[in-house]
């Protein structure tokens, strides 16, 4: 008898199972069937599964229908309810949703602080949403909390942005400044967002810095450029000449430099490239002069040497050079080594033709025409040498000529 009782309450509680699971599944082709027709019938079908169930999948179906046939005010005020009573991600997430599409920021904001979730999205998404707001004062605190846990680039570009809608601009520099010392993860284009922070005629050592950077890892013309260019503001000229001998980027400005620091075998190692390079008969007249004045320096000069600098200037005016500078070189070299006077001073008077009170070229001529015992031509050119230019102002060699040039006689 015992047997049988138990045998009865087993069937009874299977054909219940097959009664409730019948009911389920009927409920479910329901609500599909609903679905397109009739929104509300279908809502009717999920809230009654989500009742019978505690399914959240159901309960979700029924909003999700609800929308359709209600307004989108009383779906989220049903939704806050029952969100007070049963925490769900999805609900959350419909509700954002459904925030989002009326353009509730304050409702968002809310919401984000109810899930009290403190995880990295979801801080990001409040300081988006209280920057929206504009509410840059708790957009700021979020986003340097987010930077403390991440160091991200993302979160500190945060920080930035807000304190320059907050009209902060000297603290973001100051931050990014000391944050691209200590983070090394920080992109290429925190150097850039730097650059564009700082005045570079102000604070060039800043903008150095990140101009190396970005070159660096760019190797882009422009901030090679911008580079040279505050180098030469700076007058930091043996960083220049650094930077020119690792990039020959232009050895032409390179080679000035050498010359302005003397080292003459440097810059003369540049000529035949930037000649090869340019065709420039002019960088023959610099072969010409600098030959020259190497030869002099290392007490080397000789006749081979100046019939050497005579060719190249030659050349180099044959080939259309026009340059007061070199006609007076070469005239002055011819003049004082004695080569070919009366040459020398057609050269010097083509200078002069040019720059008719150059000193200089004056001073050329002046001795010109002492070497050929014409003094009283050479003592009014010096005459006029000193009315342009006190005499405390000379050059050495010039008032060695004028000495020399006043005890001069005609013969």
């Amino acid at each position: 008898m015992k047997s049988l009782t138990s045998l009865f309450l087993a069937l009874l509680a299977s054909t219940a199972l097959l009664f409730a699971q019948s009911s389920e599944d009927e409920l479910i082709v329901e609500g599909l069937f609903y679905s397109q027709k009739s929104p509300k019938e279908a809502a009717q079908r999920w809230k009654k599964l989500f009742e019978m169930t505690n399914n959240e999948a159901y309960l979700l179906e029924y909003f999700y229908a609800s929308l359709r046939y209600r307004k989108i005010n009383d779906v989220i005020k049903e939704l806050k309810s029952i969100l007070k009573k049963k925490k769900s991600k999805d609900l959350y997430e419909l509700l954002a949703s459904l925030y989002a599409n009326e353009g509730d920021t304050k409702g968002l904001i809310d919401l984000v602080n109810a899930m009290g979730m403190k995880d990295i999205s979801s801080m990001y998404e409040l300081a988006y949403l209280y920057a929206m707001e504009g509410n840059d004062t708790q957009a700021l605190s979020l986003y340097k909390q987010i930077y403390k846990k991440d160091k991200s680039w993302e979160s500190l570009k945060g920080i930035l942005s807000t304190l320059a809608r907050l009209k902060k601009l000297s603290e973001a520099k100051k931050i990014l400044w000391r944050e691209i010392h200590k983070n090394s993860k920080l992109p290429k284009e925190a150097y850039s967002v730097l650059l564009g922070l700082i005045n570079e005629h102000k604070e060039p050592q800043k903008a150095i810095f990140a101009l190396k950077k970005l070159y660096q890892e760019t190797k882009k013309v422009e901030y090679l450029k911008s580079l040279i260019s505050l180098y030469i503001y700076t007058r930091e000229y043996n960083q220049l000449i650094d930077l020119l001998e690792k990039t020959h980027y232009d050895n032409k400005l390179l080679y000035e430099l050498y010359l302005s620091k003397e080292e003459l075998i440097k810059a003369y190692k540049l000529i035949y490239w930037n000649y090869q390079k340019s065709k420039n008969p002019k960088w023959l007249a610099e072969e010409a002069s600098l030959t020259y004045e190497i030869a002099t320096r290392y007490k080397a000069l000789d006749k081979r040497v100046l019939q050497r600098v005579g060719q190249l200037f030659e050349k180099a005016f044959k080939l259309g050079v026009s340059n007061a500078s070199y006609f007076n070189y070469h005239g002055y070299t011819l003049i004082d080594h004695d080569i070919d006077i009366k040459k020398g001073i057609e050269y010097v008077q083509k200078a002069l033709a040019l720059e008719p009170n150059n000193v200089f070229y004056l001073d050329s001529l002046a001795w010109g025409y002492y070497k050929l015992h014409r003094c009283k031509e050479a003592k009014e050119l010096m005459k006029k040498v000193q009315e342009l230019r006190s005499k405390e102002s000379l050059e050495d060699d010039i008032i060695k000529h004028i000495k020399k040039i006043e005890r001069c006689k005609e013969q």
